[in-house]
């Protein structure tokens, strides 16, 4: 009966999303004709996505922040701090915040480099550049016009089809992808070899020079294999998360998923803890929902660590370091 009320609503309301998706391509592209891309005083570079759910963007982030580190350059990362509570602009000091006070993804990042939090992107970048940083990295804000980037990355989920999909608020597109495709300097596509091959025949069959190719590799600890788990998250796209542990073959006997950005209040922590007590099993999670877990629970639950690792990325990579050398 849900079911079908949420079907028969979203025929009536049909029309009025087709309007006002209309508009918002009309709107967004007037806001990349005359926006003001004010030239900042170090390279900025600008990590993005064109889909409402998550594609990958932090962990490429921290991919490239744990890069230009290696390469001797001090690199900062600017963030809206979605979910955050601050207004201002604000360094994230991870000894004292709380993914409540800025955000889970910026206090993640944090634990890599320096990370200020600001809701306009100018401020973030003159912060960071009067800070010493060399170069910063956008983590979003690839649908942001009001500064000049030096690279535009725009990253995919090479598992999330987005053939038929529409734009906002018809569907889960920021903009079509036709529009971000030709804007972008380089397009980071992550997923397993298949689901990548799929992909860039469908939608990058003309921008081979631009492909960078990426596969998320997690190092799960001996222990987690050799017991049962219960594995919670809130993020963009749980089912992924799930499907990766069961990929592994590990005995995940309950998934509990919440909204993206999810605040878990200690009632709910509790909960969860108590049905793997239960089942004589341990609780696994993602790194960014880990972070938002007081401190009391941290000992008992255990995050999987995931790496990127890239592929074709040699033009890439030497185009980013050689932004500041």
């Amino acid at each position: 009966m849900i079911r079908f009320l949420k079907i028969l609503l979203r025929i009536l309301l049909f029309p009025a999303l087709t309007l006002l998706s209309y508009v918002w391509v009309l709107v967004h592209q007037k806001r990349i004709i005359y926006g003001k891309y004010e030239k900042m005083p170090i390279p900025v570079v600008c990590v993005g996505n064109i889909t409402l759910g998550g594609a990958g963007k932090t962990p490429t982030v921290i991919f490239l922040v744990d890069y230009l580190k290696k390469n001797k350059i001090k690199v900062h990362v600017v963030s809206r701090g979605y979910g955050g509570k601050f207004k201002d602009t604000v360094l994230v000091n991870p000894k004292t915040h709380t993914a409540f006070d800025v955000g889970d993804e910026p206090l993640l990042i944090s634990q890599h480099t320096k990370v200020w939090v600001s809701k306009k992107k100018k401020e973030g970048v003159l912060s960071a550049y009067k800070a010493g940083a060399e170069i910063v990295l956008l983590d979003d804000g690839y649908q942001n016009f009001s500064i000049a980037k030096n690279l535009n990355i725009l990253v995919f989920d090479a598992e999330t089809n987005i053939k038929n999909e529409r734009v906002f608020p018809l569907g889960n597109l920021r903009e079509s992808p036709s529009s971000a495709i030709a804007r972008a300097d380089f397009l980071i596509c992550l997923g397993s070899p298949i689901s990548r091959k799929i992909f860039q025949q469908t939608f990058m069959q003309h921008y081979n020079s631009k492909i960078v190719e990426g596969e998320f590799k997690p190092n799960i600890m001996p222990m987690l294999r050799k017991r049962k788990i219960v594995a919670f998250c809130g993020i963009g796209r749980p089912e992924k998360f799930f499907s990766m542990l069961r990929d592994l073959n590990m005995k995940v006997i309950e998934q509990i998923s919440f909204p993206d950005h999810y605040f878990y209040s200690k009632k709910q922590i509790a909960k969860i803890l108590e049905i793997a007590e239960k089942n004589n099993a341990l609780v696994v999670t993602t790194e960014k929902d880990y972070v938002k877990i007081a401190t009391i629970y941290k000992q008992v639950i255990y995050p999987i660590n995931i790496e990127l690792q890239l592929s074709k990325s040699k033009k890439f990579l030497l185009k980013l370091k050689n932004l500041v050398f």
